[in-house]
């Protein structure tokens, strides 16, 4: 599905590039306007001649128009022009020639450039057909092309720019979406797996104990283990689907329990009764990884989790009194602060003396 897309917007992205349609090719049927005046008069040797020479030097300047920029192209429009005029005398045709350099012009850049151009085309054929007293309808209906057919280049390449400024938008938007979906991932995924291998290895440390002394406990510990990895499995499988994050309430219930299997009196302060669904997802994820440093980390004997819901937003708060704060913020910080401000709020850290204060704020 992602392939077909991808190849979708390839597509659209070629589109907005370059069409069959803008190449040189397509629009040399207009030269049928050439030879237009033959029929109400027969070309003499001359004329033929003349004609024929002016098409031969016009083609390889015209395709080559199509190709070039900057002073290249400037001299390839005039180039044509010229060859226009200097056909002038003849009964042929020549504003087509001037048409074609209008439109050749209009690919210029800047577009202050296409546009001075343009108008000097328009000037040198209008003062052609008046200097050799052509009738009106011999060359204003070419000087009327070429100012329409430059600006209407000019329009379509605008539309081209803007066309390939949104699809680089688009793409950039894409972009940044699969970044921050890989970051998230990321960080549900450290937060999930460190709190259960966490649990797993104090778990078995204690069955390790208990081994020779109580079979019983030991038993209890080695199924407490093989819950506790079956519930990080479907923790890790809720991250990758985007669900990770619980109720508040559940996981204040999980970080006190686990707390209490690390050996730290828990004490918890407040409700997560009032905590509307959308903050509580966010802190309970905060939670989690706050108290998984304060098990791994702190070497705490005490923590408190706070947590007060008030009428603009949530505060929860996690103390420890173990070591203090580290002198470099780790994965697991960096990720609580990224998720912290992405739904709006803030984490702030701070030395307890002794220990760790860390305060979360979510709006509510």
């Amino acid at each position: 599905m992602t392939r077909r897309a991808d190849t979708a917007e390839g597509g659209a992205m070629r589109t907005a590039e370059k069409r069959w349609w803008d190449g040189p090719w397509p629009w040399l049927v207009y030269l049928i306007f050439l030879p237009l005046p033959w029929l109400w008069k027969l070309p003499d040797a001359a004329t033929l001649f003349a004609s024929a020479l002016a098409v031969t030097a016009f083609l390889p300047l015209y395709v080559a128009a199509h190709r070039w920029q900057g002073l290249k192209l400037i001299g390839a429009c005039a180039a044509i022009t010229a060859i226009g005029i200097a056909l002038a005398a003849a009964p042929v045709g020549w504003t087509v020639f001037s048409i074609y350099a209008a439109s050749a012009m209009g690919h210029a850049r800047p577009r202050s450039v296409a546009i001075f151009g343009i108008a000097a085309i328009a000037v040198a054929t209008t003062l052609t057909g008046v200097m050799l007293a052509q009738p009106t309808l011999w060359w204003f209906p070419g000087t009327l092309l070429v100012v329409m057919t430059g600006g209407a280049t000019i329009s379509r390449e605008a539309f081209y720019e803007r066309t390939q400024a949104l699809l680089a938008t688009q793409e950039e938007v894409r972009r940044l979406a699969g970044t921050a979906e890989r970051e998230r991932i990321a960080r549900d995924l450290h937060d999930v797996v460190g709190r259960t291998l966490t649990l797993v290895a104090l778990k078995a440390d204690l069955a390790g104990r208990l081994l020779d002394r109580d079979t019983d406990a030991t038993r209890a510990e080695v199924e407490a283990i093989a819950a506790a990895a079956r519930a990080g499995l479907a923790d890790v499988r809720a991250a990758l689907a985007g669900q990770a994050g619980g109720g508040l309430a559940q996981e204040l219930s999980a970080s006190i329990a686990a707390l209490r299997t690390a050996g730290v009196h828990g004490t918890l302060i407040g409700e997560a009764a009032d905590v509307p669904t959308n903050a509580g997802a966010v802190l309970a994820m905060t939670l989690r990884e706050a108290v998984t440093n304060v098990i791994r980390h702190a070497g705490a004997r005490h923590c408190t989790i706070h947590v007060v819901a008030g009428p603009a937003d949530v505060h929860l708060v996690v103390e420890d009194d173990g070591v203090g704060l580290s002198s470099r913020e780790g994965h697991g910080l960096t990720g609580m602060r990224q998720r912290l401000v992405a739904a709006g709020g803030a984490l702030h850290l701070a030395s307890a003396r002794p220990g760790t204060r860390l305060q979360a704020s979510v709006p509510s």
